[in-house]
């Protein structure tokens, strides 16, 4: 079969490296450790080969692979293992010394246990043993004779060969044989892959070489030699050229060959690298290598596309990308690449889901949807809110304090509320059939590249930046059912504000989240200069959780020593908050300090010594609110922001958040400023009932 037709990215040529590590330097650039024998074929300069086909599928970006792919959900790592058992590997940058890829036999180490040296390398930290996860896994796998599939990185150098892309599919591919090696000082694992469907050519094989040999003519039988140790009488598959070695990590024979240590540099014996498995019926993966995820959602289901299912990858049918979820509707090749600008070509395939409006009865198990009075039970491990009946009812108001910081109000639904002619009832229903273009977006800073909010977000009014930059609409393209729940955010505002006196000022910005099944968003402030002391939220559909704790700088009174500002990880201005560690400690030498008594070197030596030998933790939760169909919450006070942040965990069903603000128009563009303004029709100015 030709090999057919995908978007490639070429890249410049690179020197062939057939063993060695992979570094980098200060500047990114990619060093290679070679043999003296090998140095001379190295600086030869020749290009890369190219390859005989493309990849049943890939990837630019690890998000996107691990999103699409279900037998490798590693975002970080080499190894996908679940349960018991390893499903998929990769192959990259650093795959250790004595490493070998052909067009049918991977060998490689397994990693884990590894730290990266001065020079970029991965070393070994401490043993790996047999009751490692990761080892457990790896055999497990070979025991159970399951299938693993491999992806090989473009960063990886040993195969020498032109990858079209950042992470390019394999094969299946059976494990045959699991070791113990000495690695530097260390004992590692290193395991052998061979590739499950022989006849058929590898994508990744060299354009000109020949088609591997059929079944009938190949040698199945003979097997490389294994011998038993007359120490441990453990049995040892000779691997290496330079002689057979015991590899039991508790003999005293180990990694030695007539009882001394091997040379460092060790070939493969041909017997190791050349015998092969015959066909066994019995090994099989467990998913398919790529799984068509589209053919199983049934479309006329209720809530099958706000499934957690239905927001993961898929592996785009015309160009066989993978591809994230970013669109509420579903999926879009093209607005998913982590380098566009390097395509000439643009995948056209779009799939958009017919998304039917969830009705409330399949998010809210609540027997009559919503109750006459919602009765909470206070735990006294967290903040106990001042309740009030009366002033706002039918709401039930529920204040929490947190003294000289600001105050949080919880506005309790109930079902006289949610079930008025438009109100939050008809809204679940409204917001899912308008056309609002929710989207996720990337993260501005996390820990793998590209990655997504859980979440979908669309954002009307003022432009506003939270962990990520939203495109704002003007309130002049909102739906009208934004603009009732605009009026809702704005009567809560102004009534959490107007109690305690302070200045009301009405929003003039509206962030809408929607969350599917297993979404949630974690902590995070809004504490932006931009923004006035005022956030309001409206819930809408299942019920949701809200933690309230204490920044960690503030609770431990100095920063994560990852933190690159940290000047000496102790805060300057620790303002010593009500519970934080060491509070009265704090309290006292912050009063001793401001009064002159000691120094700024001994105020912070002091507090050095508080936290000496003790590391840092998260604060405990200080508020903890359920969060359920109609009701508004309204955080209130600028040092709330500033010392505490939040995080919002739903229940698996449909969720809709609707957030409010009011942002400063001097930190906006004039020509955005625009975009905040509006008026509300009488049927969208809320009165409370």
């Amino acid at each position: 079969m030709p090999p057919r037709a995908a978007i490639s990215r070429r890249k410049v040529a690179e020197r062939p490296v057939r063993a060695g590590r992979v570094t980098k330097s200060k500047k990114e650039q990619t060093i290679i450790k070679l043999s003296p024998e090998k140095l001379e074929a190295a600086l030869i300069g020749q290009p890369l080969e190219q390859v005989y086909g493309t990849p049943p599928a890939w990837a630019e970006g690890r998000q996107q692979l691990c999103d699409a792919i279900p037998w490798f959900r590693c975002t970080q790592g080499a190894m996908y293992h679940s349960e018991g058992f390893c499903y998929g590997f990769l192959i990259d940058a650093d795959c250790g010394t004595r490493t070998h890829i052909d067009d049918e036999v991977i060998i490689t180490r397994i990693g884990g246990c590894c730290t990266k040296d001065s020079e970029g390398n991965l070393t070994l930290e401490k043993n790996q043993d047999s009751d490692n996860a990761l080892v457990q896994s790896i055999t497990g796998t070979q025991t159970s004779k399951l299938a693993v599939g491999l992806v090989i990185g473009s960063k990886n150098k040993i195969l020498n060969r032109d990858l079209p892309h950042r992470y390019n599919i394999m094969d299946w591919f059976r494990v045959t044989n699991v070791w113990f090696e000495k690695i530097g000082h260390k004992h590692g694992v290193k395991v052998r892959f061979e590739k499950l469907n022989l006849p058929e050519k590898s994508w990744w094989a060299a354009k000109e070489s020949p088609l591997p040999l059929p079944l009938e003519e190949r040698d199945l039988q003979t097997k490389p030699e294994v011998l038993k140790c007359h120490h441990c009488s453990t049995e040892s598959v000779k691997i290496y050229r330079e002689g057979w070695m015991c590899l039991d990590p508790g003999c005293i024979d180990f990694w030695k060959i007539d009882g001394i240590t091997p040379p460092a540099e060790l070939t493969f014996h041909p017997d190791f690298l050349n015998f092969r498995s015959p066909p066994d019926p019995a090994v099989q993966p467990c998913y398919s290598l790529v799984p068509d995820l589209l053919s199983t959602l049934d479309e006329t289901a209720t809530d099958v596309s706000t499934s957690r299912i239905a927001w993961k990858g898929i592996v785009c049918p015309m160009c066989f990308k993978c591809i994230r979820r970013t669109f509420w509707k579903g999926w879009k090749c093209d607005d998913d690449s982590i380098l566009e600008e390097e395509y000439r070509e643009r995948c056209p395939f779009q799939k958009f889901m017919n998304m039917h409006p969830v009705p409330l009865r399949v998010v809210l198990d609540h027997f009559e949807l919503a109750p006459i009075k919602r009765a909470i039970l206070f735990d006294r491990k967290y903040s106990i809110p001042e309740i009030d009946d009366n002033s706002l009812f039918p709401y039930r108001k529920l204040t929490y304090n947190l003294n000289g910081v600001g105050s949080i109000t919880h506005f309790v639904s109930n079902r006289m509320i949610n079930s008025r002619k438009n109100g939050p009832d008809d809204l679940f229903i409204n917001l899912q059939r308008d056309d609002l273009g929710l989207k996720r977006f990337r993260l501005q800073q996390s820990l793998v590249a590209g990655t997504l909010t859980s979440h979908f977000a669309v954002n009307y009014g003022m432009p506003y930046k939270y962990v990520v930059s939203v495109d704002s609409k003007g309130f002049d393209e909102a739906p009208k059912d934004i603009l009732r729940a605009l009026g809702r955010l704005s009567w809560a505002t102004e009534k959490a504000v107007m109690s305690p006196g302070d200045k009301y000022l009405p929003p003039n910005e509206l962030l809408m989240l929607g969350y599917f099944e297993e979404m949630k968003i974690g902590y995070h402030d809004d504490g932006e200069s931009s923004l006035g002391p005022s956030i309001a939220t409206f819930s809408l559909g299942a019920k949701a959780t809200m933690f309230v704790r204490m920044k960690y700088k503030y609770f431990n009174g100095s920063t994560r020593r990852a933190d690159p500002k940290a000047i000496g990880t102790i805060l300057q201005n620790d303002p010593v908050l009500k519970d934080c560690m060491f509070e009265g400690e704090r309290r006292a030498l912050k009063k001793n300090f401001d009064a002159g008594e000691i120094s700024q070197g001994e105020y912070d030596a002091s507090r050095r010594a508080l936290s000496k030998g003790r590391k840092g933790k998260e604060a405990p939760i200080t508020i903890k609110m359920e969060l359920h169909h109609g009701d508004l919450v309204v955080m209130h006070g600028e040092n709330l922001q500033k010392y505490y942040e939040h995080s919002v965990v739903p229940e698996n069903k449909l969720r809709f958040a609707l957030t409010a603000r009011f942002v400063k128009p001097d930190h906006v563009d004039a020509r955005e400023i625009k975009k905040g303004e509006f008026s509300l029709t009488p049927d969208q100015v809320y009165d409370g009932k």
